[in-house]
């Protein structure tokens, strides 16, 4: 699922749940830019049977990381204020949040991750309430949300 507020993409799409979950784990990939910077991008929706929601705002640099590169973070003028998150490298499958072999993207980033890579996120979620849907929805303009894989942990 792709959405986008760019005409080519819908601006959010929604895929049907059942049963009850306590955790969803969300594989995403996308765009992003300095602009976009510590505001919501997008959002991930999960909704329950009773019309209840939980709600996970795509933030970059904290939830919301760009598939060609990681963030520089420095603990000065830059830093995520986040730990790391896991990223799968689309190139070679790598999973890891401690990435050290950078290329270049010239006069863009010195942090550039040579096939992309997505983003791991746990969202908890109520397992006590029937699950209805996952709605992905972007707010800002000129990015592109991705969602590549769910997986819903049922059990504890």
């Amino acid at each position: 699922i792709y959405t986008s507020q760019w005409d080519n993409y819908p601006k959010q799409k929604s895929v049907q749940l059942n049963g009850s979950a306590f955790h969803i784990y969300l594989l995403m990939a996308g765009s992003t830019n300095p602009m976009q910077s510590r505001i919501a991008n997008g959002l991930v929706i999960v909704t329950y049977k009773d019309g209840s929601a939980d709600t996970l705002q795509l933030i970059n640099p904290q939830t919301w990381w760009p598939i060609e590169q990681d963030y520089m973070d420095d603990g000065y003028a830059f830093t995520t204020s986040v730990v790391k998150p896991l990223r799968v490298h689309l190139k070679t499958g790598l999973i890891t949040n401690n990435y050290t072999h950078y290329t270049n993207i010239k006069g863009f980033s010195n942090k550039a991750i040579d096939g992309g890579a997505a983003t791991v996120l746990d969202m908890p979620l109520q397992a006590s309430k029937q699950l209805q849907s996952l709605t992905i929805k972007t707010l800002t303009n000129d990015v592109v949300i991705g969602l590549m894989s769910a997986t819903l942990i049922r059990n504890k």
